[in-house]
């Protein structure tokens, strides 16, 4: 920082995990906070949608529009009419899921599942493992096989591309599963191109070969699963 203006933004690098290294998500925050295209006052549309027409209006004057039409629809149509919409992002737990949840549980509001991907992550975790608590990402290192599958780790998670490196470097074939030619794909030992939209059909496939040859947890799969007498049949076809 220098006379309040922030120059330069870098990460810690006794981090265990990230080391120092910044994302993309966060390295260009300095260029976004700086920019000239940011938005410092409330703008209120004059004109028809697309024309860009507005106003420069006081916060005061910003809160009374939004909270007058919020108690327009709820008095006629219910709270259920007003939907939330937003998303973690960089906003973390106070900001993202604090005073607004309060807020919007007071006025009943319709409720959103956020993000697509994080409730469909969290649902075939439970179901796989009957918890949401995974692997440490350095716990990957140990590994013998790593499958990224439908992930260009390099890009969009850094991080842990160091930790499969050195699972390499220690012996660890890294099977890459994506339609594409990504950077990481381009890294690892074996790249499998399937045909996008038959990720499932692989994921069978698979499966197939693992029971067919008996590759399974037995007890595991007796003692803690259910379903597998019917997962066997679909398998056979």
């Amino acid at each position: 920082m220098r006379d309040g203006v922030a120059e330069k933004l870098v990460g810690v690098k006794e981090h265990p995990f990230t080391r120092g290294g910044l994302c993309a998500k966060v390295s260009h925050y300095l260029e976004r906070t700086y920019s000239p295209d940011r938005l410092h006052h409330p703008l209120i549309r004059t004109g028809p949608k697309g024309e860009r027409a507005f106003r420069e209006a006081t916060w005061d004057e910003a809160l009374a529009l939004i909270a007058d039409r919020l108690d327009a629809i709820v008095a006629e149509h219910g709270g259920e009419a007003v939907l939330p919409y937003s998303f973690a992002g960089t906003q973390g737990v106070v900001q993202g899921q604090s005073i607004d949840r309060r807020f919007f549980a007071r006025l009943g509001a319709s409720r959103l599942a956020r993000t697509i991907c994080g409730q469909a992550a969290a649902a075939g975790q439970l179901e796989g493992a009957g918890t949401l608590v995974g692997l440490r990402p350095e716990d990957i290192e140990h590994s013998r096989l790593i499958l990224l599958w439908g992930t260009n780790t390099i890009v969009t998670n850094l991080h842990l591309w160091p930790v499969v490196q050195r699972a390499k470097k220690a012996g660890a074939k890294v099977v890459v599963i994506d339609p594409l030619r990504t950077r990481t794909a381009a890294a690892a030992d074996w790249h499998v191109r399937p045909l996008p939209g038959t990720d499932g059909a692989l994921a069978l496939g698979l499966m197939h070969v693992i029971v067919a040859e008996g590759l399974h947890d037995a007890d595991y799969v007796e003692r803690f699963t259910e379903g597998f007498e019917r997962l066997e049949e679909e398998l056979a076809d």
